[in-house]
């Protein structure tokens, strides 16, 4: 049986083989058969597979963000277990009532300052993702909407 770690990678690898593409591909494929007047549908067709291959990138931003998260997520768990491991059993050799709760008051500002600087971690593995996702798709959509006008050879 797979532990919980490999468990959670093989998640993420079968989440980031998936290629939202083949239908979309096929959807272009008939579309390019179609014959409209006064309409390059080969340029056509071939502006909105750079869209899919931008939206392709955009994704696998994501799914690279959602992957880091898990990662960092499980890293955390796996810290917390130890540390929680390693105090409890010198909890029962600390003594008297007042050492125990100084004690247990230690574990506890050493669990927020951990769990503050992880949050942080957590939040710039996000931000990362985002940002390169939306730069993508900005960068994407200006020269799609050019394809498009010249395709059809819009005028102003």
């Amino acid at each position: 049986m797979a532990t919980t770690p490999e468990s959670l990678q093989d998640l993420g690898k079968s989440i980031m083989s998936m290629d939202i593409t083949k239908g979309a591909d096929r959807f272009l494929d008939a579309l390019a058969k179609l014959k409209v007047p006064g309409v390059d549908m080969d340029a056509l067709v071939a502006s909105q597979r750079d869209n899919l291959e931008a939206m392709g990138k955009a994704n696998q931003a994501v799914m690279e963000g959602v992957t880091g998260v898990g990662k960092w997520q499980m890293k955390i768990l796996m810290q917390t277990l130890e540390e929680i491991s390693k105090t409890g059993g010198s909890m029962t050799k600390i003594g008297s009532p007042k050492a125990v709760v100084g004690e247990q008051t230690d574990m506890a500002k050493r669990a927020f300052e951990t769990a503050v600087t992880s949050m942080r971690e957590l939040a710039d593995i996000l931000n990362t993702a985002n940002q390169t996702a939306t730069k993508v798709i900005v960068d994407r959509v200006p020269d799609s909407l050019d394809e498009v006008k010249e395709i059809l050879k819009v005028t102003q």
